[in-house]
């Protein structure tokens, strides 16, 4: 269903510049269980881009620093504390690499925080990075 409005708004707009949706990574990922960024990308093909989000830490829901070698930790070591970054050609990093990634830990507080792992090359086009957020509301950020 939510597939489904976003192409009627994209029908809607047509004509008046792109647009913007802002939800969880896990509704808006490619992904290969069919959430609606599947549907998305299957409608739209290259048209179609995902921005997803990931974070340093964020105590406020319960996600601590994350752990040495996980793509958090990677993507956090660079300058901050915003940070836009591709995620085509896998960063540089080989692909035997970037399979074995370590998981980071998830969220004490938060079920919804879900941590990145080599599947986000794939899901996402781009991250938005953030050192930490104190944003609780809702169960998700």
């Amino acid at each position: 269903m939510m597939a489904e409005n976003l192409a009627y708004i994209v029908s809607r707009e047509q004509g008046r510049g792109n647009v913007l949706v802002f939800a969880h990574n896990n509704h808006l990922k490619r992904g290969n269980w069919w959430p609606v960024g599947s549907h998305l990308h299957e409608l739209f093909g290259r048209r179609y881009a995902v921005i997803g989000s990931a974070v340093g830490s964020s105590p406020a829901n319960g996600i601590g620093q994350p752990e040495a070698g996980t793509l958090e930790a990677r993507f956090t070591s660079a300058p901050g504390p915003v940070r836009f970054i591709p995620t085509h050609q896998g960063q540089g990093l080989p692909a035997e690499e970037i399979t074995a990634l370590p998981i980071r830990s998830g969220s004490q507080k938060n079920r919804s925080y879900e941590p990145l792992g080599a599947q986000s090359f794939t899901d996402f086009d781009w991250f938005a990075v953030l050192d930490t957020t104190t944003y609780n509301g809702w169960g998700h950020f």
